[in-house]
């Protein structure tokens, strides 16, 4: 079984059903997140995808924008950007 966080590039890696359980939120919207390029370039280890812990305050805000502020992920793709 592999592990939920993994150490890859010298970087600290989520996979993402444990990101999903971080943030409370349905695995299929992390995995939706990730689609469409927003949680950056992924590594899959043991037929497990991985992403960034650098990108954790990213997963925040996008989580916030959607859960809270209700945006959907078009939206949230465009806010996300116009920041650049």
């Amino acid at each position: 079984m592999t592990s939920p966080r993994v150490t890859l590039h010298g970087e600290s890696w989520l996979a993402l059903e444990t990101v999903a359980e971080v943030f409370a939120c349905e695995v299929t919207f992390v995995h939706a997140v990730f689609e469409r390029g927003l949680l950056g370039p992924g590594e899959r280890v043991d037929e497990v995808l991985f992403v960034r812990c650098a990108l954790l305050d990213r997963v925040a805000r996008i989580v916030r924008l959607s859960v809270h502020e209700g945006y959907g992920l078009e939206t949230i793709e465009a806010l996300l950007a116009l920041e650049g």
